[in-house]
């Protein structure tokens, strides 16, 4: 999966958390990180299979529980 595919998943996350009135924290979460996705030079499919989830919590504003809902994306 490209980085612009897991940057329009995590935005569509977010919406679906705002829509459910999901702390508001979160949704600003998924939606840096859709961000800073595409702001990758490398395929985060490829980071991931290298370096595991882990590798993406070196991206400014993704942290442990985000990298590992990209890394689902990325490697489903």
């Amino acid at each position: 999966m490209r980085n612009s595919d897991i940057a329009r998943k995590l935005r569509e996350r977010a919406a679906e958390l705002a829509r459910g009135g999901d702390n508001l924290y979160r949704v600003r979460a998924y939606r840096q990180a859709a961000l800073a996705i595409l702001g990758l030079e490398n395929e985060v499919q490829s980071l991931v299979s290298t370096n595991g989830p882990e590798a993406l919590e070196r991206v400014p504003g993704i942290g442990k529980s985000l990298s590992e809902t990209i890394a689902q994306f990325a490697l489903n």
